[in-house]
């Protein structure tokens, strides 16, 4: 018979081996698969998003700072910017609980720690998350991460990776909480999942720059090669999508002299109470008591062809239905035309007579949209993002010689009326007329990520007629030359420029079937303006691709 002894002794052995198995996470949890011949992948986090109450914008921004660090930990990654990598993680905030009910870390726990019984304090995150494949846009794994934590604890397998991290930005005010516990173990799963899921063949780096030797393709001899990333965006939706920007901008507000809190100083007053605010790291202006403002520039009647744009924030579905009106206005000040976008709803209407109403088939999602206009000598065309809501014949004798903007009146704080980026530009020669006349084009329609050689959707038409016009004359040869503004170091420019050249070359080959020895691409940074640089009009104008025929 064994002593009361041995039986403490057992006993002892017992708990700690159940608390072991409690708080250390299974060593299939945490371990480590090595990287072929020690190399690491590249990789990037895309914009985190919020489609979760709770969670502002600057949030979602810093947990996706958190994960950037978090990911730099791990020794497997080298963490790039987006166009840089091979690899993006991408996903949105779902659910953010700061006061979640339960402590939601099972029974067993609780009673290991004395628990049964005591409502704690506890929070939880749930984000969708996705591994993408940056040059194809392939989904190489997509899950649904959900954290929990109770003040006393959290999940967290893989802790290691985010122990140091700091809580960066908004996320501050949960500081020693729950939700920063809870934010740490869904930032150590998602890690995990993505060290897990990534293909061996994207271990091929040995350093910050340099591919290795033995996985690394190596370009052929005087060849340019598109730095990686994804040379487009899905251009699906925008197939029916025929806005092209004006050529020459006459009026663009890109906010980059403004003060947070003030007036904005390129726009005149009418009534209203309107200001500069931040959201995340850029300015918008806020409209907290309705009323009209007009841009700042002189009346004049208005060119033959002609092109507006304006950006606005929508803060989710149910949020739609903010009222943003552009007008255009005679020489007595007066509205004789306007475009509006309602929420689903969108209307064009010239002296007082409705041309146009439209309604959009779903809500405006979450985020930043825009309110385009193209007038041309035939027509009056209007656009919400991708979709033509009207298309009517040229009205005779309409005479505008300016605009006023109205956005609705909403003060409230959750949601307020934010918009930018008004931007109106003289439309002009068609792509023929221009390489018959001087040999070259000149186009302001192909689009880039702030930074990024990536080309955006709405330059799907402007590629078309490039493309047509080289399939339609087999001898045409080209150089695709691109050009940034002034911003940044000349060797910064220099780079980007290149590579979007490349990424129009590139999508013009595989698109349109265009043999590659008919295109060249160069890039030029800012050596060559044709505007100045000291307005945000000419800085405007000199972000541009300019095709020379050869």
């Amino acid at each position: 018979m064994r002593n009361k002894s041995s039986f403490g002794w057992l006993t002892l052995v017992i708990v700690v081996f159940v608390l072991l198995a409690i708080c250390v996470p299974a060593l299939a949890d945490i371990e480590e698969t090595p990287t072929p011949q020690g190399n690491k992948a590249r990789i990037a986090v895309d914009k985190i998003k919020s489609e979760a109450g709770g969670c502002s914008d600057d949030m979602a921004d810093a947990i996706g700072e958190m994960l950037s660090t978090a990911l730099a930990n791990n020794d497997k990654f080298i963490v790039m910017a987006g166009g840089l990598a091979d690899l993006q993680v991408t996903g949105a905030v779902t659910e953010f609980k700061p006061e979640a009910e339960g402590g939601g870390l099972g029974g067993l726990k609780k009673k290991a720690f004395g628990k049964v019984g005591v409502k704690t304090k506890s929070a939880k995150i749930v984000m969708d998350v996705k591994l993408v494949e940056t040059s194809t846009g392939r989904i190489l794994k997509a899950k649904s991460i959900e954290a929990k934590s109770a003040k006393w604890g959290a999940d967290m397998s893989g802790g290691s990776w985010v122990k140091d991290v700091a809580l960066t930005g908004a996320l501050g005010v949960y500081s020693n909480e729950p939700m920063e516990k809870a934010v740490r173990a869904a930032l150590a799963q998602t890690v995990e999942m993505v060290s897990k899921e990534v293909p061996k063949e994207y271990y091929r780096y040995t350093g910050e720059e340099q591919p290795s030797q033995v996985s690394a393709a190596t370009p052929a001899a005087g060849e340019t090669k598109t730095a990686s990333g994804p040379v487009a965006e899905d251009m699906t939706l925008y197939t029916k999508y025929d806005f092209i920007p004006g050529d020459k901008v006459i009026f663009y507000d890109d906010m980059k002299d403004d003060e947070e809190g003030e007036f904005p100083y390129r726009w005149n007053l009418d009534r209203g109470v309107f200001e500069v605010v931040r959201l995340g790291k850029e300015f918008w202006i806020m409209c907290t008591d309705g009323g009209p403002i007009r841009p700042k520039m002189p009346d004049a009647p208005l060119p033959p062809q002609y092109t507006v744009e304006l950006e606005f924030y929508n803060h989710g579905p149910k949020f739609s239905n903010r009222k943003f009106v552009i007008y255009w206005v005679n020489s007595n000040g007066r509205n004789i035309g306007s475009f509006k976008s309602y929420g689903q709803e969108t209307g064009l209407a010239i002296r007082g007579k409705g041309l146009a109403n439209k309604r959009l088939s779903n809500s405006l999602t979450k985020g930043v949209h825009t309110m385009r206009i193209m007038a041309t000598k035939r027509s009056i065309k209007c656009y919400i993002d991708e979709v033509r809501v009207a298309n009517v014949p040229k009205v005779e004798n309409f005479d505008p010689v300016g605009f006023r903007l109205e956005p609705d009146h909403w003060n409230d704080p959750k949601s307020p009326i934010l918009f930018r980026g008004f931007r109106f530009a003289e439309g002009g020669k068609s792509m023929r007329e221009q390489l018959d006349e001087t040999g070259k084009i000149v186009t302001h329609g192909i689009l880039f990520d702030v930074d990024s050689h990536r080309i955006k959707g709405e330059s799907y038409k402007t590629l078309k007629q490039i493309g047509q016009l080289l399939q339609d004359d087999s001898d045409l040869r080209l150089s695709i030359e691109g050009h940034t503004d002034s911003d940044g170091s000349d060797e910064h420019n220099k780079t980007l420029s290149q590579n979007r050249a490349n990424s129009v070359r590139d999508y013009l080959t595989s698109t349109y079937n265009i043999d590659a020895s008919r295109l060249e691409a160069k890039g030029w940074g800012e050596s060559k303006p044709i505007d100045t640089n000291d307005s945000p009009e000419g800085k405007a104008n000199n972000r541009r691709v300019e095709l020379i025929k050869l």
